[in-house]
């Protein structure tokens, strides 16, 4: 029995250690809280950043303690790599401002995680990924119940305690709303596994809570989250089934019937169809489309008016937003704090020498989900992470996302764990890599 532990059973899975992948606790407390709960403090340190340094140092503890030998593990591949080695490099070369300069780092050092995740991954048995997928579902069950609180209450909330620049139950409605599509998602995978109207009732309580908010990034992410859960329940090899087809299109009509209802429905058609909606919606809508295009514009102008710049960025520290003129009051007064949107600040931090490795990350990490689309319904965490990354990309797009903790640590610790997956599946298995002979051996 004690021989076998360290061997991996056919399909890839390890059969001894049933702890859950390293990192999900800190994954669950930023997805339960989000921004809000991201503020508190456990001595000097954010939360959810001394969790993630407990969750490091166990890892490397266990590794330099434990006697298993483990097949051979994959890592999240090589661009996550270059992405931090960028990240490192850039910041040496800061000289003032040094605490500044790792603030705006942090964001781009969070694909560290993706490191933890994989290995992890890799060595829990399936009794480990189900206690982290449970982990991870209650955080978002809990997170679904201060939802609820927050907008039907928003007198109450009003008199919590603040943490940092926020408050207890302080709706960032781009975040939560995409985290209530990551569970409405999960919800729809269950209804094969039986209590499909407990399950039928979480997913619609997490669809009417974000749509009761006022965000169309986030709205859009809830709802690419459905329609992705629903096509993984398409059937096995890929065949849609009778019962599949019939979900997907009542999902497709209530968000046609419900949609332009709701707040960020109007803030759509504002946008889309400005003569459906009210007057001081379209001019928001508008306006808030127009302060983004604007800061985009001057911050790509600027890092392109210097050659330096364009290949590496400005690097960490100085306030590019500032430097571009992007945080000039647009519209009704509406100041621009940031570009809001990932690609952008990653051309302004790092130049095209970063922008090329983020998109090329982010293309390997979309091949893989539609692979994994592709190829069936897969296990539970392998659908929970692809909804994480595409939830989270979609509102990354349009927020301030993957800069922020509660953000950029549970993106890049599914990410892990989704590239992990898909490279050890396409790699050969050892009875295709057997050598018959020392020559063979050779080549």
């Amino acid at each position: 029995m004690g021989a076998n532990m360290g061997r991996r059973p056919p399909g890839g899975k390890p059969a001894g250690d049933h702890r859950m992948i390293a990192g999900v606790v800190a994954v669950a407390v930023l997805l339960t809280g989000g921004r809000w709960i991201s503020h508190m403090q456990a001595g000097p340190l954010y939360i959810g950043d001394a969790l993630l340094g407990a969750a490091f140092l166990l890892a490397i503890w266990k590794s330099a303690l434990s006697a298993k030998r483990h097949a051979r593990l994959y890592g999240p591949g090589i661009l996550v790599g270059l992405l931090l080695l960028l990240t490192g490099f850039r910041l040496l070369a800061v000289r003032d401002d040094v605490h500044t300069a790792a603030r705006d780092a942090a964001p781009f050092a969070y694909a560290a995680i993706a490191y933890l995740s994989a290995g992890s991954y890799q060595k829990v048995s399936d009794r480990g990924r189900e206690r982290t997928v449970r982990l991870i579902h209650g955080g978002l069950l809990l997170h679904l119940g201060w939802m609820v609180v927050a907008t039907l209450a928003p007198e109450f909330t009003a008199t919590l305690p603040e943490v940092g620049s926020t408050r207890i139950f302080e709706i960032r409605t781009d975040f939560d709303v995409a985290v209530l599509g990551v569970l409405a998602g999960m919800s729809v995978l269950r209804f094969r596994r039986g209590r499909t109207w407990l399950h039928a009732s979480v997913a619609s309580a997490a669809l009417v809570t974000a749509l009761a908010q006022v965000n169309r990034a986030g709205i859009i992410a809830c709802c690419a989250c459905v329609l992705l859960a629903v096509m993984f329940r398409a059937g096995s090899n890929g065949r849609l089934t009778l019962r599949a087809v019939l979900l997907g299109a009542v999902a497709v009509l209530a968000v046609l019937v419900v949609l332009p209802m709701s707040p960020a429905g109007q803030r759509l058609l504002a946008l889309n169809a400005p003569g459906t909606a009210s007057s001081e919606l379209v001019e928001n809508a508008q306006g808030t489309k127009r302060a983004r295009l604007i800061a985009w514009e001057r911050v790509v102008t600027y890092t392109l008016d210097d050659p330096v710049r364009s290949a590496v960025g400005v690097g960490f520290g100085p306030d590019f937003l500032q430097l571009s003129n992007g945080d000039l009051p647009i519209g009704r007064g509406m100041g621009v704090r940031s570009p809001h949107n990932y690609l952008i600040t990653s051309f302004a931090r790092l130049g095209f020498v970063g922008l090329t490795i983020v998109v090329g990350l982010l293309v390997t990490l979309l091949t893989a989900a539609a692979r994994t689309i592709r190829r069936g319904p897969p296990d539970e965490l392998t659908s929970l992470c692809v909804l994480l990354v595409i939830a989270l990309l979609v509102v990354a797009m349009l927020g301030v996302i993957l800069e922020s903790p509660f953000g950029a640590a549970p993106f890049y610790w599914a990410a892990g764990i989704l590239l992990a997956g898909e490279r050890s599946r396409r790699a050969p298995s050892p009875r295709q890599v057997k050598v018959n002979s020392p020559q063979e051996a050779m080549v």
